[in-house]
C-alpha cells in the first residue's frame, strides 16, 4: 500500500463530506462522561512537575523523527532456495528469533574468518 503524504495545508484545506459532517455532529454530542478515558493517565500540572507524567510528541518534520535510528540499512537480495533452507535452518539450531538475525550472524562469521570469498 503506498504511503500518502499531505502537508497541513492541504488537510484543512480539505471540505468535510457529508459523512465526515455526521461523525463530527454524533462525537459532539457525546459528553466526557460516555468516553472511556480508562486507558490514559491522569495528567494534571503536579504529576508533570513530579516527572511521573510526560508528554511526549510524535517527532520532528521530517519522516521517521522521534525514532530512535536502527543502524541498520535495507537492502533486498535474491538467495537460492538452498541458502535460504540453510539460513533457515541455522536460525533454528542457534535459536535466533528470526531469519535477519540469521544473516547477520552469518555475516559476522565471514566478517571474523576473513571474508574470503569461495567457489561452489
Amino acid at each position: 500500500m503506498p504511503t500518502i503524504r499531505k502537508s497541513l495545508d492541504q488537510i484543512t484545506a480539505r471540505k468535510p463530506s457529508k459523512a465526515d459532517k455526521v461523525r463530527l455532529e454524533k462525537l459532539a454530542e457525546k459528553s466526557d462522561a460516555e468516553i472511556d478515558f480508562s486507558d490514559q493517565p491522569n495528567i494534571t500540572d503536579a504529576a508533570i512537575k513530579r516527572g511521573t507524567v510526560r508528554i511526549v510528541g510524535r517527532g520532528g518534520k521530517r519522516p521517521g523523527a522521534g525514532r530512535p535510528a536502527l543502524g541498520k540499512t535495507r537492502k533486498s537480495i535474491k538467495l537460492s532456495p538452498s541458502a535460504v533452507r540453510r539460513l533457515e535452518d541455522y536460525a533454528r539450531r542457534k535459536k535466533l528469533p528470526h531469519f535477519s538475525a540469521a544473516v547477520e550472524a552469518a555475516s559476522e562469521l565471514l566478517e571474523r574468518l576473513g571474508s574470503k570469498p569461495t567457489n561452489r
